[in-house]
């Protein structure tokens, strides 16, 4: 099973989840997604332990439209580097397969 194929079904069906230990600009955090909107952002591993939620590892997370900060109240379109070091787009939540351009994977 590809990268995205596994993680999607890690997310669930309402749309509220977290991306653990994905790595900022500022640092590792856990990112709370909830109907397609970035809702918080609190340092990696202050996530509750058993909501759901895909473990990034340390995988890289930026903003789709720019070089801005990832910030609580933004929508949820930013492009997710998983496990595998594979590089894929979330778009209001969603992750999808496609690749950035320009990035290996």
């Amino acid at each position: 099973m590809n990268a995205p194929t596994c993680c999607l079904a890690r997310i669930p069906a309402n749309g509220k989840f977290w991306l653990k230990n994905a790595r900022l600009s500022d640092g590792l955090r856990d990112i709370r997604i909830e109907d397609g909107r970035i809702r918080a952002l609190v340092p990696a591993g202050e996530s509750p332990c058993c909501a759901p939620g895909l473990d990034l590892e340390g995988g890289e997370v930026r903003r789709m439209d720019g070089d801005g900060p990832v910030t609580a109240g933004l929508a949820a379109d930013l492009w997710v580097t998983l496990c595998g070091e594979r590089t894929v787009p979330m778009r209001a939540g969603r992750l999808e397969a496609a690749k950035p351009e320009g990035k290996a994977g």
